[in-house]
């Protein structure tokens, strides 16, 4: 039997816009009314405690390399990214991962999020590949 809790918890984050569906899996997105703002204004490792947050790059002043966590350590998790400085950002997975942007899922390219205040890209770690579900404004995957 459903947990009515549970189907009503879902529902209503659904609602609130907290889940994203592609082929009929539901994603999870990060809560942007609870989570923190990371601010990073050079290269950084992003940490399993830092997933569901929000980072930006103020003040950073060239390309910005975040590095993925394994997809193993945080499945289930999401994050978000965002160009509040004029200057790239670079999603990079752990060698032999994928981040897959409208069906590009090539192991261990990365993704950039152009250097315009306001882009910004929420991925997911699911069990096989890091999942773009959504983004705003010009997110591209090295060829």
């Amino acid at each position: 039997m459903i947990n009515n809790l549970l189907v009503k918890n879902f529902l209503s984050r659904l609602t609130e816009g907290i889940f994203l569906t592609r082929k009929n899996v539901v994603y999870p997105t990060v809560d942007l009314a609870d989570a923190t703002v990371v601010t990073k204004t050079a290269d950084y490792t992003v940490l399993k405690t830092d997933m569901g947050k929000i980072f930006n790059n103020t003040a950073d002043d060239g390309t910005q390399v975040l590095t993925l966590p394994a997809l193993k350590d945080v499945q289930g998790e999401c994050l978000r990214v965002a160009a509040t400085a004029a200057q790239i950002i670079r999603l990079l997975p752990q060698t032999g991962e994928a981040i897959n942007l409208n069906g590009s899922a090539v192991a261990s390219k990365y993704l950039n999020i152009a250097g315009v205040i306001g882009n910004y890209v929420d991925v997911y770690a699911d069990n096989t590949e890091w999942v773009v579900v959504g983004y705003s404004g010009v997110v591209t995957k090295e060829a």
